[in-house]
């Protein structure tokens, strides 16, 4: 972690300042993510806080763990605590990704679906199935059956 995250993370900790005083924003330590989805969160002056998470069309693949830091929100005079990210390094996305299951992993979309199943067999369902190529499209299998 860098020396300005760590300053800024120490000044947002400051234990001497009373619940009107504190910063809308601040730092704190996730201790645990509920079955509601909802956060608990260790905050300076606070102790432990039932914390919101803010869903945003970025974040779907942040996972969280006991300890990470969360950089936080008190709206409404801290009636409403929201969680708005994780504080570390930034990492871009990978080059490549690689999810593995044991027996199917389906891709669903409405009535469209794509299922691949561990005994090698791949299933895509959809109203219309388009196959486009910009050069020569290839269909290799020991039979081939159209219709």
């Amino acid at each position: 972690m860098s020396a300005r995250i760590a300053a800024l993370m120490a000044s947002c900790s400051s234990q001497d300042k009373s619940d009107a005083e504190l910063d809308p924003l601040m730092t704190g330590r996730l201790e645990r993510v509920e079955a509601d989805g909802s956060l608990i969160v260790e905050l300076p002056v606070l102790g432990l806080q039932n914390v919101a998470w803010l869903e945003a069309g970025g974040n779907g693949g942040i996972t969280l763990q006991h300890g990470d830091q969360l950089l936080v929100a008190r709206l409404h005079g801290g009636a409403l605590i929201v969680a708005l990210g994780r504080v570390g390094r930034y990492s871009p996305p990978a080059a490549e990704l690689t999810i593995e299951t044991a027996s199917t992993l389906s891709l669903k979309c409405g009535a469209s679906s794509i299922d691949l199943r561990a005994d090698g067999k791949v299933m895509i369902r959809g109203e219309d199935v388009l196959v486009r190529a910009k050069g020569t499209q290839r269909i290799r299998a020991g039979t081939v059956a159209i219709n």
